[in-house]
Formats: structure tokens, sequence, C-alpha cells
């Protein structure tokens, strides 16, 4: 009876929010399914594109075509250092895009046809009759194309996740659903690849990537569109934002978040534990020969990944994102320990290794709240929305990457691997370095595991850190003067909740627990329970609103007002003042008391700002030698506003907007330090006027939300009614 209840109250669901999100949410289940289906499409495209990666498990580069386990290391090398010039570029690229269709879904829809095209015409070269050194070349020169291109694909899909909505709970229940989703696609070809590959020869046959794999790559591209045209990204900015900050610059404020160098530290020196990935498929390639019974069985292990996927939501709203990953980490060291003793056995390792992949594919759901949730946090303390400078960052540990990523390809060459992996055939070899593996893949694990027990990012933590944003959010558009109505909406329900929650009394958690220990079984148990886990969230978010209180209250410590106060003395003067500062500020800074907290907050600010002012007056001199000219704001709106229906309208929009973006972002950046004052004071003297004019328009913009969802489902069935129509 509880499953049909269950099963009645999902179809419920799901058909009542088909179009329009449940209140409180963003997304609709309509939506949820396109970017289902565009990452199926993603999944389909990646299916030979992945096997360009170079690294030395792969059965294409490696034991197909016969590159050496240490030279694709070496070639992997260089791509990573060359990846330091593509991050830049792919940085700028997609951080400064701001398109009709948004920052990331452009490139998911046409980024994955060059991709494709490339992978093809690579395993139709003929490798039977090249010698060593024109494979080298060959395998080279195409993986290091790939690799310029992939992410603008793979991460524009990835970081499409992270801003589908600005709920944490929600955003976790869409990844999962859309896991489930997308899934299907790695499930269709983890079973028929390998079956089919019996006809063309297995996995170490080129006919099998030829007539198998590049098929199936070409059908994934048409499905991108799905998520394209049927997704929104909903960032928690002002209406008006445009991305003010230099790649170098955004990426030294990265450097600051706790949060991301955690898991920068975690990913670093856990390198070890996918040590272990190849196992399945070399075992059975190699050891079993049986290539029918490892397509059903890697279908079968597909859906580990279906079950931990549906199952992650439900775990972090129990547990939140820390404890799931440390219990995560635990059991995934116990079952390496076992798989330790187990692999010989392939029936005994497939149980093993399904079960280490539920536990890992938690991660596939927990990770993608984590990381949007870390976006949010930098957003939060530097006031800039990145996305693509987090990559760029990431290459400070290149060097460790670079040696780290030796370990594994030296250790396969002392057991014989080289060009000629036929060497696995050999069971005492094979079960020689899987031992030690799973040695490595413990290490791994574990070095993982540590720096997680330092992460303090809760979801109570960032749903307080999303309503500073969409307060912060309300201060921008007072100031533009911009009208848009789910800025109001969002900031005004922020402020109202933070302010509710902040007067409200902690909730007595014992006393509710006793409750539930004295209430007689059933009903009344029942709800006494359900009254405790409401009442321990709530205190757990209570426990929290200070992140909020604080923004809200911050003009009343003696810190801010001396911030407001230094602003207003750089705000006297105009902006052309700054190249006539004197280094000298620098030093006045620095001699500044440091006795107390306070005063050393203080001193710590007026040094930056003194810096900032120095090197703002430099730029002046060289960026405007004849006196600085504000370009007019007005000509981003009317490039965004001019006509693209035709490829020449297209371009001359492109153009404008490029240029008047150009123009706005030499500006602020020259005079940064002046902007930041201004709107510094601004704040300050409206901070009371600001959440006055969002209360007096919030029924206003619930109306406009209200009548173009009404209208955006009378256009959705018009188009219905007119596709039925076209069809009779």
């Amino acid at each position: 009876m509880n499953v049909v209840k269950l099963v009645s109250s999902v179809f419920k669901d799901v058909t009542s929010h088909w179009k329009r999100p449940a209140e409180g949410n963003f997304v609709s289940y309509k939506e949820i399914v396109n970017l289902g289906l565009g990452g199926m499409g993603n999944n389909f495209t990646m299916v030979l594109v992945g096997y360009m990666g170079l690294n030395a498990g792969n059965t294409l580069l490696g034991s197909t075509i016969g590159i050496r386990p240490l030279h694709l290391q070496y070639m992997l090398t260089i791509q990573t250092v060359l990846n330091v010039l593509f991050f830049f570029v792919r940085a700028h690229i997609v951080d400064n895009t701001r398109t009709k269709w948004g920052r990331f879904r452009p490139y998911i829809a046409f980024m994955g046809i060059p991709l494709a095209i490339m992978s093809v015409i690579f395993v139709f070269l003929p490798f039977q009759t090249m010698a060593y050194n024109d494979k080298l070349l060959c395998v080279f020169v195409f993986a290091i194309t790939i690799s310029m291109v992939q992410p603008l694909f793979t991460d524009t899909y990835s970081e499409l996740q992270t801003v589908i909505t600005p709920n944490s709970e929600e955003r976790a229940k869409v990844i999962s659903i859309n896991s489930l989703i997308y899934s299907f696609a790695p499930t269709v070809t983890g079973l028929f690849v390998p079956i089919l590959s019996n006809i063309t020869g297995g996995y170490t046959n080129i006919n099998t990537y030829r007539y198998v794999l590049a098929p199936v790559t070409i059908l994934g591209l048409g499905l991108n569109f799905f998520t394209a045209i049927g997704c929104k990204e909903r960032v928690v900015t002002s209406s008006s934002y445009v991305q003010k900050v230099g790649i170098i610059e955004g990426a030294f404020m990265i450097f600051r978040n706790k949060h991301w160098w955690i898991r920068t530290i975690a990913g670093l020196i856990g390198f070890l534990e996918s040590a272990t990935g190849v196992f399945f498929g070399w075992i059975y390639i190699y050891g079993v020969q049986d290539m029918t019974s490892y397509g059903i069985l890697n279908t079968v292990m597909g859906t580990a990944s279906g079950i931990a996927m549906a199952i992650t939501p439900f775990l972090l709203k129990k547990l939140g994102n820390r404890k799931l990953l440390i219990y995560h980490n635990l059991i995934n060291v116990f079952l390496l320990f076992i798989l330790m003793f187990t692999f010989k056995v392939p029936t005994i390792m497939f149980i093993i290794m399904y079960m280490n992949n539920l536990i890992n594919a938690l991660s596939i759901v927990y990770n993608q709240v984590m990381h949007s949730e870390v976006k949010d946090y930098q957003q939060y303390i530097c006031g800039y929305r990145m996305d693509f400078v987090f990559g760029l960052a990431g290459m400070i540990t290149m060097p460790i990457t670079l040696m780290t990523g030796y370990v594994i390809p030296y250790v396969y060459e002392c057991y014989g691997l080289t060009t000629n992996y036929d060497i696995l055939y050999d069971p005492n070899v094979r079960n020689s370095l899987f031992f030690v593996l799973c040695i490595l893949s413990i290490i791994g694990a574990v070095l993982n595991l540590i720096p997680y027990f330092f992460y303090s990012m809760s979801k109570e933590k960032h749903r307080n850190i999303v309503r500073v944003l969409r307060y912060r959010a309300l201060f921008d558009d007072f100031e533009t003067g911009d009208f848009n109505a789910d800025i109001i909406k969002n900031g005004v329900e922020a402020v109202r909740s933070g302010l509710e929650l902040n007067d409200s009394p902690t909730p007595d958690l014992k006393a509710l627990k006793a409750e539930i220990k004295n209430a007689p079984k059933g009903e009344a148990k029942d709800e006494a329970r359900k009254a405790y886990n409401l009442a321990k969230e709530f205190a757990g978010e209570k426990a929290e609103v200070g992140i909020f209180m604080d923004e809200i209250n911050k003009f009343d410590t003696s810190l801010w007002l001396h911030k407001v106060e230094k602003a207003r003395e750089l705000i006297t003067n105009d902006a052309d003042s700054m190249a006539n500062i004197s280094g000298s500020i620098i030093d006045e800074a620095k001699k500044l008391p440091k006795h107390t907290k306070e005063e050393r907050q203080i001193r710590k600010y007026d040094i930056q700002q003194a810096k900032a002012i120095v090197k703002s007056g430099r730029l002046i001199k060289k960026n405007y030698p004849n006196g600085l000219v504000k370009p007019d704001e007005n000509r981003i709106k009317e490039a965004y506003a001019m006509p693209d229906s035709s490829s020449a309208e297209n371009k001359l929009r492109n153009k404008a907007i490029k240029e008047a973006e150009k123009e706005l972002n030499l500006y602020y950046k020259t005079i940064s330090p002046y902007a930041v004052a201004q709107k510094l004071v601004h704040s300050f003297e409206n901070r009371e006027e600001v959440i006055r004019w969002a209360e007096s328009n919030y029924e206003k913009a619930c109306e406009i939300i209200k009548e173009r969802e009404e209208e955006e489902s009378k256009n959705a069935k018009g188009r219905k009614h007119k596709a039925e129509g076209g069809n009779k």
C-alpha cells in the first residue's frame, strides 16, 4: 500500500509541476528531463572522445595503437603545461560570455561537433602501417587539439548543473534525477559495445572504435540541444551584472577560498585512489576473455550508479555533504582492503567492485553540490561570479600533479606493460600488478579523506550565503535603476525569512526528543518524530543565520564604518586624482597600530586599499594618458538588444557586445578601488531605502512573475495544439 501511495505521490508531483516548479523551487520536471537528455548526448558524444585521454590505462592508445605508458605520461605532461594557456583562453571566453542563451548553453549545443569530427578522423588513420614515431606524433597532435576544446563541451554541462537553481536541496534533487536519466547512455553503451566488439575483434582491435564507438559518438550530437534550448541558468546576481574581473585577479581571489583549498588538496594527495579502476575491464579482456559476459556484467555494474544517484539526495538531507563524504571514503577504504584479497576470483571481485562503484557514485551528485556551494561562497567573499577561472586557479598544483602522474605508469612498466599489453594474459603478472594497485588505492583513499575533516560548509551555511547574495543583488539593481521581478521577489523573501529566523526562539530539542520517547506507538510517535526533525533542521539553520545578520548589520561595526570613512575620503575627488596619489600611502598604512584584533583588521584593510589605489594610479596613466573617459553603459544594453536573426546581424551584434564590454572592463579595471568605494558609500547611505523600495515593489514583482508563467503556459499549450493540428 505504501508503494502504491509513493508511486501515486510521485506521479502527482511530476504532472503537477511538469512545466511550473513547486513553490519555493526554480526548476520544473520538464527542464530536468531536458537536462538529462542533454546529459545523454554528452555521454554518447564522449564515448569515443574519452579514448583520446592520455593515460596509461587507455586501451585505444595503449594496447590497440601501442603507445608506451611512460610515453603517454610524457605527452600528458606537455598537455598539462599547455593547458595553462588553454585555461586562460577558455576562462576568458566562457566567463565573459553573455548571450541570450546564457553563459554555458551555446557551448553545450555546438562544441561537441568538432570533438566528434576529430575523434572519428583519428580512429580512421592507418595506424597499422605507421612507424612508432608517426603514431606518437598523430596521438600527440589529436590529443592536444581535443584537450583544447573538450572542456568547453564537458565542463560547461557540469557548470550548468551548478547554476540551474540557487537552492542547494533542489540542486541535489535535480542532479540526482538528471544523473538517473543520463546514466541510460552509459548503460546502453556498457551493454552493447562489449557485445558488438566480439564482431569487430574486441577492445584491442581498431575496428571496434571505428565501427562501434564512432557511430555512437555522432548519435549524441543531436541530444545536446535539449539542454541548450530547454534549460535556464539562474545565477544570483543583479540583472545588470557584467563580469569585471580579470582572469589572473580572479585566480588570486580564489586562493582566499578555504573550501576550494580543502577540495583541491584532497584531490591532489588522493591521486592513487583510482588505481584499481582498470580491474574490471582488464580482468574480462585479459583474464576471463568473455566480452559477452563483460557486456552483461558491465550493464549490471551500471545499476550501482543508478541506485547511488537515487539515494544521494536523501543521504545529503540526512547527513549533509561533509558527513556523507567522510562515510563514503571510510567504506571505500574497507572495500578496497577486501578487494586486495579477492580480486583473483572474478565473481567475488565483481560483487566487491559493484559495492565500491555504488559508494563512489554517491560523489556524482554530492561533488556537483559541493562544487556549486564553493562557487557561491567565492561570490560571497569577493563579490564576483567566477566559473572557469576555478580551473585556472587549480593550475597552481600543476607541478605536483605532473610528478604524481608518473607513479602509476611507472608501476605498469615495472611489470612489463610497454607497447604490448599482451603480458596481462599471464595471470602471475596480472595478479602481482593488481595486488600492488590495491595497496596504492587504499593509500590514496586514506589521503583523500584527511582534508575533509576540516571542511565546514554545511547546507545551513550555504542557505544563508545565498540569502546574502540575494540581499546584495537588491542593492545593485536599486543603484542601476533596473527592475527585475525575480531579483526583487527573491531578495525580499530572503530578508524576511532571515529576520524571522533570527527573531524566532531556538527550539528545545531535548524536550522534543523526550516527547518522542513518551509518545505512544503509532501515529502519535510518528508526529513527535516529525516535529523533532523539523525543529532540528530549524535549529541548524538558525545557528548559521549569523552569516546573514552580519551582512545586514555590517555597517554597525567599527571596521565597516572605517571602510565607509576611507571610501568617502577617496570619492571626495574624481577618479583621475588617483593618478597623483603617492606610493607613500602604503608606508603610512603599514605604520598603523596592530595591538588588538580590530586594529589588525583596519590595518590590513588600509594596506590593501592603499596598494589598490597606487596600482589604479599607474593604470590611469597607462590606459588613459589624456584623462579618464567613462564609457556609456547603455551601449552594452543597446548591443544586446540588437537583432540577430541572420548570420550578418549576429556578427554585428557580437562585435558590438565585445567592443562595449571591452571598454567597460578596461574602465572598471582601471578605477577598481574608486568604483568599489562609490558602491560602498551608496550601499551605506541607501541601506534602509533599498529595503523599502524592494518591499514596496514586492507585490508588483509577484504579479509580473505570475503573468509571465501564465503566458509561458499559454504559449506552450498553443504550440502543442499547433503541433497536434499539423499531425492530423
